[in-house]
């Protein structure tokens, strides 16, 4: 599972893999409406204030980038500031509720009818909740790897290999996966958890998909999160 900090894995170690995406209710909305306006349905005047976005700027940046065509890592100003008018047409348009984890919980409940989520989270509300499904947009989304390393400098080296190798064990790997809902990196756990009759059968949101060339990780860059985490208050507070 190579990634683009560390392509050969010397460094670290996978162990979840995702995406982020769209969750709506099939019965209040439109499929048609979220495959063919992907990200962009988040906007629409269509469903105001029944619309859940991820309280980060990284994540909203990531969506209207996407949605207008970009790089989610570029260091474009005119793309930014594309972006931002984005994200505040989106804010005037639907009147979002600005959420984190409580997205969980309220899409379970059916609270509202869309909402930007991981895919993690995702499989869970669609476990949940069968009037619930999930979409990432052809246009491109943030795919990403949670990993573990060994500091340089670690005390306990031979104990940290320990641990990592425990967590990914087959048993260490499904009972981690099937709690939280995300990706293993074990092939052997991720088979199992997509068969017939495994914990993920036929849930759309637990499999990540691999085969779309828009698809990102997200490049870490200090200047450029001042840049978006500026803009992103003045969107929320406008």
């Amino acid at each position: 599972m190579a990634t683009a900090y560390d392509p050969d894995n010397t460094y670290s170690v996978p162990y979840f893999w995702g995406s982020v995406g769209i969750v709506y209710n099939k019965n209040n909305v439109d499929p048609q409406d979220v495959e063919k306006e992907g990200f962009n349905v988040l906007k629409n005047s269509k469903y105001a204030n029944r619309v859940y976005m991820y309280d980060s700027e990284r994540d909203s940046f990531m969506i209207a980038l996407k949605a207008l065509g970009y790089s989610m890592n570029t260091e474009n100003l005119d793309e930014i500031n594309e972006a931002y008018e984005w994200l505040l047409e989106l804010d005037r348009n639907v009147n979002p509720a600005y959420v984190t984890d409580e997205v969980i919980d309220s899409m379970v409940n059916g609270e509202k009818d869309l909402a930007v989520v991981y895919s993690g989270d995702a499989a869970y509300i669609l476990s949940e909740n069968d009037e619930m499904d999930y979409y990432m947009p052809e246009s491109g989304t943030n795919v990403w790897v949670d990993a573990m390393v060994i500091p340089a400098n670690a005390k306990c080296p031979a104990l940290a290999h320990e641990f990592i190798n425990f967590i990914l064990t087959d048993d260490a790997s499904y009972d981690n996966s099937a709690t939280v809902g995300y990706a293993s990196s074990n092939k052997n756990v991720l088979d199992e958890m997509i068969a017939a009759g495994g914990e993920f059968e036929g849930n759309v949101a637990y499999l990540p998909r691999t085969d779309n060339p828009n698809d990102e990780y997200f490049h870490h860059n200090e200047a450029m999160k001042k840049i978006l985490s500026d803009l992103w208050i003045k969107v929320k507070n406008q």
